[in-house]
């Protein structure tokens, strides 16, 4: 059964074994010539499930992945049943998602998508969809994260931002480096400046 049309992918609800699991699958678009659309579907899909891999290893708990088929740009994964975080947002979650964050980072991976409608509360805190992750050791990168989850507590969550802002860095500093952490809030600023210094063409 569909439950979501996205942009990159549909999703859908099936059995896997008798268990509720999840099923990904990367559309094709019209756009692009079809090898190369094919081409780009196909690794997009097996880099996510690579990097649902990982970050599990990282210890961010995130979905299993039960099947990859590249062929139809396809992942099977575990289903996770749960209230999305971004309706339910407090102190807790906010401090879980910036250690989630550090672990991820403090091992050279990148989400790509941190936010709040990522994560779901079920009996613990589950971050989703590393269709957007990759590896970099770049601070810029990192900081590009922890600038779209601060952007999107200031939008959605505008009434608690500071809180849950702190919140989120007491637990992504709890995790990272001192010095690493330091240089990466520094690039978020820089961002910010960049940003708000940019001039319309």
């Amino acid at each position: 059964m569909l439950i979501k049309k996205g942009a990159e992918a549909n999703i859908y609800i099936t059995k896997w074994y008798g268990k509720e699991a999840i099923v990904k699958i990367r559309v094709a678009k019209p756009y692009r010539h079809t090898s190369m659309d094919t081409q780009i579907r196909r690794r997009r899909s097996v880099n996510e499930a690579n990097m649902l891999s990982v970050a599990k290893m990282a210890g961010v708990p995130c979905p299993f992945v039960y099947f990859v088929d590249p062929v139809r740009c396809e992942i099977v994964m575990e289903f996770i049943a749960g209230q999305n975080a971004k309706g339910i947002m407090n102190a807790d979650l906010s401090l879980q998602m910036g250690k989630y964050t550090g672990l991820l980072h403090s091992k050279n991976i990148v989400h790509g998508d941190l936010t709040t409608s990522n994560f779901i509360v079920s009996n613990k805190l589950v971050l989703l969809d590393f269709g957007l992750s990759f590896y970099s050791q770049r601070i810029e990168d990192k900081a590009v994260d922890v600038r779209l989850i601060k952007e999107v507590f200031s939008s959605a969550h505008y009434s608690i931002f500071p809180f849950l802002f702190e919140y989120f860095l007491t637990g992504y500093l709890d995790i990272m480096n001192e010095e690493s952490a330091k240089k990466i809030l520094e690039k978020v600023s820089d961002i910010e400046r960049r940003g708000r210094y940019a001039r319309p063409n």
